[in-house]
Parts: structure tokens; sequence; C-alpha cells
């Protein structure tokens, strides 16, 4: 499996697993991030203008940060799937010499 380019963003690159299929843990956690985020700026708004209040800025918080968490989850556990199937590769002879 071939690296990307790396200077060109694709959305279908970041919520891919390793082995190239779609990861739900990605896609939810982008969108539990973005909606985070979006509730953060709406709760700023209500803060200064409206209800004075820390409610939502807390609540929006700490959903984002379970975005994130889900995101960092995803990273880790495929970085230990690459790890150990290039293990794999490595330990598995390729020719017939190797074999006897």
């Amino acid at each position: 499996m071939s690296i990307g380019n790396i200077k060109k963003w694709s959305f279908g690159e970041m919520t891919s697993n390793t082995d190239g299929k779609t990861s739900v843990t990605s896609t939810s956690g982008f969108i539990i991030v973005m909606i985070g985020c979006l509730s953060f700026l709406l709760g700023v708004v209500d803060k200064m203008f409206i209800d004075k209040s820390m409610d939502v800025i807390n609540q929006a918080v700490a959903f984002t940060m379970i975005g994130a968490a889900l995101i960092g989850y995803k990273n880790y556990t495929g970085h230990k799937v690459s790890i150990a199937k290039s293990k794999t590769v490595e330990e598995t002879p390729t020719t017939e010499e190797e074999v006897k």
C-alpha cells in the first residue's frame, strides 16, 4: 500500500483505516468535533449576549473532547495494527531458499 500525496488533503484518507476501509470511529469523531466546535462558538455568543451562563460552553468542550478521543483512539489502534502487519511481513519467508 502506497502513501498518498502528503501535500494534498483528502477527506477519504482522513477517515480511512490503514487498510483503506472507512473507519466509523474516525468519521464519527470528526463529526462530533465539528458539532462541538459549532456548539462552542454558539455558547460564546450565548455567554456574551444572552444568558451569561457557562453551561453550554462546558458541555461543548466535553463533547469536543469525546470526538477528539475517538480520533485519537483510531490513530493509536491503527498505528498498532500497521506495526503488527509490518512485523508479520518481515517474518514470513519470501523465497524457496528461505523456506528450507
